[in-house]
């Protein structure tokens, strides 16, 4: 069996993906499903992520992307972990998975004197087309730097790093299990599709992350690459903070496995590899263990929605509905009108089958600083 991908698929067997993989499963055998979402997500010639700048492309929607309102907050988030750190200067912030630059934009835009000259951006996607689009943005931001990996950002002394809808894209195991234990599930080529097929038996790591309980048939997406990930984030950073935001899964609802596909949520996430998003909702309660026994402080996981109104949404909002009380009154029907549907965009933030269903877990790293986002406001706020 070829249980990972050492690469991506040499473009010499192919131009297109599908076949490049087909040709692989035929020479080597069937592959663990990480190794097919590596190679469908994130192929340097055909993965999802290499067709556009983040690759969403209006598949789903992203809190950045439905309001500003989201980066402002997160800018204010970031203040609060500069003044828990007795305002270092410089505070690097970094943000992996930053995609098109648009969550950038907000928290730059959103920062002010003197935290905003003293912070030092750095973009973290591995996507080529994101990348250009990063670029684009930061010819008009001084001090934005852009890398592929973090592998390739100095660690930072102080600062933060902030990852929002990053880990469900991780590649992950696709468990099932059995009357002998939990097996990995591999792709193989069918005859004219790929199916998946029961492969070895897990590994320590991976079936050290399955929830107890699980009984034979069951399925589980089990995100060993999202904990290697924290560890490399915490590491990124002497002191500071590590705040993630994803959809979770876990206890007796688990996220099943799926894609996007022009907006479509799908089940069919083999067929035509690059053509889909692949994902699933992401343990923080295994995340939160695994950091506490690295002898980290943990805050969370809580929702977004109290993270956002621990952060000052309401504040915000009765602001925009002042102003717009005030177009009104002033007879500027278009601009009142504006401010009313950035009001309604920016509360879908808090939606609590949505959105604002979301989680947040933020890490200390050598910090102990309550971050406001988690104080836990008051839900009738």
């Amino acid at each position: 069996m070829n249980p990972t991908l050492a690469a991506t698929f040499p473009t010499a067997m192919g131009d297109d993906l599908t076949e490049r993989i087909r040709t692989d499963l035929l020479a080597n055998g069937p592959m663990r499903f990480d190794a097919f979402m590596e190679a469908a997500l994130y192929d340097a010639a055909g993965g999802y992520f290499a067709r556009a700048a983040g690759g969403r492309r209006g598949d789903f929607a992203t809190g950045p992307h439905v309001s500003p309102l989201f980066g402002a907050l997160v800018a204010r988030q970031i203040e609060d972990f500069w003044l828990l750190l007795d305002s270092p200067d410089p505070f690097d912030v970094i943000e992996v998975g930053a995609g098109d630059g648009t969550l950038a934009l907000q928290i730059l835009d959103s920062l002010l004197p003197p935290l905003r000259d003293s912070v030092r951006y750095t973009a973290v996607d591995r996507s080529p087309a994101a990348r250009g689009a990063l670029a684009a943005m930061a010819a008009e931001r001084p001090g934005v730097t852009i890398v592929a990996d973090l592998d390739d950002v100095p660690p930072a002394t102080v600062g933060c790093l902030i990852a929002n809808e990053l880990l469900d894209n991780l590649p992950f195991h696709w468990i099932r299990m059995t009357d002998q234990g939990p097996v990995e599930l591999m792709v193989d080529a069918g005859q004219d599709d790929f199916v998946l097929v029961e492969g070895d038996s897990a590994a320590p790591d991976v079936a050290a992350l399955i929830p107890s309980g699980l009984a034979p048939g069951e399925e589980r997406a089990v995100g060993v690459e999202a904990v290697r990930f924290l560890d490399r984030a915490a590491a990124s950073i002497g002191r500071g903070y590590v705040w993630l935001i994803d959809y979770a899964s876990g206890g007796d609802l688990p996220t099943p496995v799926h894609g996007y596909v022009d907006g479509t949520w799908t089940d069919r996430v083999l067929d035509d590899p690059g053509s889909r998003d692949i994902t699933a909702g992401v343990d923080f309660d295994a995340l939160a263990a695994h950091a506490r026994a690295k002898g980290r402080n943990v805050w969370g996981p809580i929702s977004q929605r109290e993270a956002l109104l621990s952060l000052g949404f309401r504040e915000l909002d009765e602001r925009a509905q002042a102003r717009q009380v005030d177009a009104v009154r002033e007879r500027r029907g278009i601009e009142a009108l504006r401010i009313y549907a950035n009001r309604g965009r920016a509360n879908l933030l808090l939606g609590r089958g949505a959105l604002g269903a979301f989680t947040v877990l933020c890490v200390g790293v050598n910090a102990d600083g309550l971050p406001r986002s988690m104080l836990g406001p008051d839900e009738g706020a």
